[in-house]
């Protein structure tokens, strides 16, 4: 393995063509040694000719502007407040964000607006007696009736479940890429794949209502608290912006036919940091274009602890990763924070609860007790930046 290291101030995202990852030869192994150097380095790709067919890729984004255009009264039907799986639509505007490094709550200067749209695949809620009760948060989605939408969960649900396969068939490679067994980061997953419920999202980004204010924005700056990040930048409009380890904004613009995949905080600490997930942002549109992307978040299972994290790389990623510390001035050595210490799913619903308090006195009241022994926070969920 030839050690590369990619500059500080690299100026675009890469791009990655799936297809040469699935034949043996050269083009396959030039595809993992540049995964490597991407996973290391940089933390965002484009993927092209990816496994997810199109024509149900199109279909999504054909689906995204009419839901979002139905009436309110139909989208306010499968609000997720009436979802103890915080499952459904969402229409976020404020000013309280929680913090996906550092796990901090608190007000915001940047105002977050955006209409999105939460579901998965059905799951076993495991709402009986005695499963923990984070055990309890994963289950069925709302969705609105076929004859308003017709196709719209058939095709949500198509979609979700070849991405979803995709996320397996891609951490995969990122372990083989990385020395490793390609099997892997399995122990990071249920076995049995019916019991986990990655989340995907349905987004729309409406122009600014002040242009003049800087401070209004899609999503703040913020890093995936998952594994992976598969995005469909389903629409021309461009907003995604990336920050590279200089610092610097750069642009990730629609492209036709890829994912734009990234790093989140799950891989990054089960890889001990030598994997990074990259800061990211969503600008809104300067308009009269809107923006719609549908983002899919795949995590590990609820019952693994981050901290049991212990990879046996070979030494020359190693050193990559140690090139790359020293040249940003990093300390090499990670650490493991007291939640990292935790079952993973105790922790998600630590992060829903924070992030939607009226959620959790009304489905986890114990749970929500121990979160906040204090009582309420003085906000509402309703206007929080960040969903679960």
């Amino acid at each position: 393995m030839t050690m590369t290291v990619t500059p500080t101030h690299y100026s675009s995202i890469p791009t990655l063509d799936y297809s040469k990852s699935q034949r043996p030869g050269p083009e396959r192994d030039a595809f993992l040694a540049s995964l490597r150097d991407i996973l290391i380095n940089i933390g965002f790709l484009y993927l092209s000719n990816h496994s997810v067919a199109m024509d149900t890729v199109n279909k999504v984004i054909a689906y995204a502007p009419k839901f979002f255009a139905l009436p309110q009264e139909i989208k306010d039907s499968v609000d997720f407040t009436r979802s103890p799986a915080f499952l459904g639509y969402f229409n976020v505007g404020g000013q309280r964000v929680v913090h996906a490094r550092s796990g901090t709550e608190g007000p915001s200067p940047i105002s977050e607006t955006r209409e999105q749209f939460t579901f998965a695949a059905d799951r076993d809620p495991k709402l009986v007696d005695g499963y923990p009760e984070w055990a309890k948060q994963d289950g069925t989605g709302l969705w609105p009736a076929d004859e308003v939408i017709p196709g719209f969960k058939a095709a949500l649900v198509d979609y979700y479940q070849q991405v979803e396969q995709l996320s397996y068939d891609f951490a995969a490679l990122i372990a083989e890429s990385l020395g490793l067994n390609p099997a892997a980061f399995e122990q990071w997953f249920d076995k049995d794949r019916n019991k986990m419920q990655p989340r995907v999202k349905l987004m729309r980004y409406p122009p600014p209502t002040d242009p003049s204010n800087p401070k209004e924005t899609g999503i703040d700056s913020h890093e995936d608290r998952g594994f992976l990040t598969f995005l469909l930048q389903a629409s021309s409009v461009t907003g995604l912006e990336v920050r590279n380890i200089s610092g610097e904004w750069l642009p990730c613009p629609p492209v036709d036919g890829t994912f734009v995949v990234n790093l989140g905080r799950a891989l990054e600490k089960v890889t001990r940091g030598v994997c990074m997930a990259t800061s990211h942002r969503v600008l809104s549109p300067p308009g009269p274009e809107v923006r719609y992307s549908v983002p899919f978040f795949s995590n590990v299972s609820m019952y693994v602890r981050l901290a049991d994290a212990d990879p046996q790389f070979p030494q020359e990623v190693w050193d990559m990763y140690q090139a790359r510390q020293q040249k940003l001035g990093r300390p090499v050595e990670w650490v493991f924070s007291n939640m990292d210490k935790q079952l993973a799913g105790l922790t998600r619903l630590t992060y829903k609860v924070k992030n939607h308090p009226e959620m959790g006195m009304k489905y986890h009241p114990v749970f929500f007790k121990e979160v906040f022994p204090n009582g309420p926070p003085p906000q509402s969920s309703k206007v929080k930046g960040v969903v679960a």
